[in-house]
């Protein structure tokens, strides 16, 4: 095998592990998003043990994710030296690369799969808004309870400018 068919050979693996990366990449953010929405569940339950599980649940996640992400850093910078690129910085990049050599239906895919990614994405952020507007909600009404039992009843009411001021009675 010459050096060149071995260098085609490499370059052909590294591809492959590359689609691999994004279809691991909306599998394990689509997991993410389960996770997030059961936090939620858990939430509204006052299940705190099953929260505890799902929190730590979502950290092992993250750090699958993360190092998925560095197998894609890793295999981004050897396509750009197998391609004799100085660098790929962005996603743009990538698939200009990818439709250069030829690899049309990996920028295809790829793109396609980084579409779903990001829409995941966008869902887990507006799930993980709500589980914060539902923990905001429920820490002030555990103040306001906490208050209650120390004999400080707290009641706001408005100035003429429209200010709220405090008032402990």
């Amino acid at each position: 095998m010459t050096a060149e068919n071995t260098h085609l050979l490499q370059r052909k693996f590294k591809i492959s592990q590359l689609r691999d990366i994004w279809h691991d990449f909306c599998e394990h953010h689509a997991q993410l998003y389960e996770l997030t929405c059961d936090e939620y569940m858990h939430l509204l339950a006052s299940d705190i043990d099953q929260l505890e599980i799902t929190i730590n649940d979502k950290k092992e996640l993250l750090n699958t994710i993360s190092k998925i992400d560095q197998s894609r850093n890793e295999i981004v910078t050897d396509l750009a030296i197998s391609f004799g690129v100085e660098k790929i910085e962005t996603l743009n990049d990538l698939l200009q690369l990818l439709e250069a050599n030829h690899e049309i239906e990996l920028k295809k895919e790829i793109d396609k799969r980084n579409l779903l990614l990001l829409d995941i994405i966008n869902k887990i952020q507006a799930q993980n808004k709500k589980n914060q507007f539902f923990l905001n909600k429920a820490i002030y009404s555990l103040k306001e309870l906490k208050d209650s039992f120390s004999g400080q009843n707290s009641y706001k009411t408005y100035s003429s400018t429209g200010m709220t001021k405090s008032s402990n009675y």
